[in-house]
């Protein structure tokens, strides 16, 4: 996503946003069930030494360089989580502040809203221009900013504090379709055109903003209408 490959938060992403895919090539390979994690290890460090990866910021698997790999006792803490865990990271650097139990469990601590949860889940919405919320979990993420309950709580109460002060109402939006002006549509938010276009909200800021020349997809120019 964009919004994401935009952090710039590690190597990967800097390289990945400069220089883009078509020269990645994605090997996964599968490990048996059984496999202990001395194993793994054993196998990460074989594919360094072989590999010689220069987007590695640490050569030494399970090392203590900057991105150190998630402890056991993290790991095992966030399996005893119920249901399908929601985990909630800073979009500066992807820091894991804190895995919810559920989605359910997500809408009844912080009082997010069942849709914007599904759209930063769906979309890769930035929620309150702060916190980026996935179901996968980021195992290369720093876990030393793990929260409590009473502070990510409060950290998201702040936020969006500050959050509705910098954006008191949302503006209308005018989508005009390329050359069939009956095709035009009219959203209340940025939230609501992504969602229906299912594109990703940076980005069509940006076209906003006027930061992007041209038409979104080849097809659609954005105005605010006020």
């Amino acid at each position: 996503m964009p919004s994401i490959l935009k952090t710039k938060a590690r190597r990967v992403l800097c390289y990945l946003n400069k220089y883009g895919f078509s020269n990645i090539k994605l090997t996964i390979y599968i490990m048996k069930e059984n496999s202990s994690l001395e194993q793994v290890v054993e196998l990460e460090q074989h594919f360094i030494d072989s590999l010689k990866p220069n987007l590695n910021v640490d050569l030494v698997a399970s090392g203590s360089g900057y991105h150190e790999p998630m402890s056991q006792e993290m790991r095992e803490k966030l399996r005893k989580q119920r249901g399908t865990p929601v985990y909630i990271y800073n979009v500066e650097d992807l820091t894991l502040l804190y895995a919810f139990g559920s989605k359910q469990q997500a809408y009844d601590l912080i009082n997010i809203h069942h849709k914007t949860l599904n759209d930063c889940l769906n979309l890769g919405t930035i929620y309150l221009d702060t916190f980026f919320f996935s179901l996968d979990l980021i195992e290369e993420s720093p876990e030393t900013n793990f929260l409590h309950l009473d502070q990510i709580k409060s950290l998201v109460s702040d936020k969006r504090d500050v959050y509705n002060v910098k954006h008191p109402a949302a503006k209308s939006i005018l989508a005009e379709f390329k050359d069939e002006p009956k095709k035009n549509l009219e959203f209340d938010s940025l939230n609501s055109l992504a969602k229906h276009l299912k594109g990703d909200r940076q980005v069509i800021r940006e076209y906003l903003k006027g930061e992007k020349s041209g038409y979104y997809r080849g097809k659609w120019k954005f105005t605010y209408k006020f």
